[in-house]
């Protein structure tokens, strides 16, 4: 019997190099992970339910930081009172901190949920609340865009929605 038996030093260089292209691998798919292109935030959409009724909402509003700027009327939506009302954001909001703001016929009733970085994908609330009905809900984000010159530039985004 022959037994062909490879030198010591070529398995070891096989080994390292091995090693070699998975730090490689890893390398590389951590970069593009870090540049790939983000969801432009015109592309981003948040879906609101309201008991059988679902909607995705564009962004109502995409202003530079400080700018003041009409959006128009918001998307309406049918609101069935003895539902709640759920807003689910995507990963791009949901990793950054947002808030969620309520306006009801009664000003008393308003009210400003800020959630951090990671801490939630979705947001229930009252249609009715003490009474008063909800009449728009909204989602808002400071996040960072590219101008029409392209260039970045902080802009606060702002989902919305009107009830009837």
């Amino acid at each position: 019997m022959s037994s062909t038996r490879k030198p010591a030093w070529i398995q070891l260089l096989v080994l390292a190099l091995g090693v070699v292209v998975i730090v490689a691998g890893f390398y590389f798919f951590t970069e593009w992970q870090k540049n790939r292109p983000a969801t432009p935030l015109r592309d981003v959409t948040v879906t609101v339910t309201n008991g059988a009724a679902e909607q995705e909402i564009h962004p109502y509003t995409i202003c530079e930081l400080d700018a003041e700027c009409d959006g128009g009327e918001p998307p309406a939506m049918a609101l069935d009172d003895s539902a709640q009302v759920t807003f689910a954001v995507p990963r791009e909001i949901s990793s950054s901190s947002w808030k969620l703001l309520t306006i009801y016929d009664d000003p008393a009733a308003n009210d400003e949920q800020i959630f951090q970085s990671g801490e939630a994908a979705e947001a229930e609330f009252e249609s009715v609340k003490d009474g008063a009905r909800l009449l728009v809900a909204e989602v808002s984000l400071l996040a960072v865009d590219e101008s029409d010159d392209g260039q970045e530039t902080p802009v606060v985004a702002t989902w919305s929605v009107s009830f009837q």
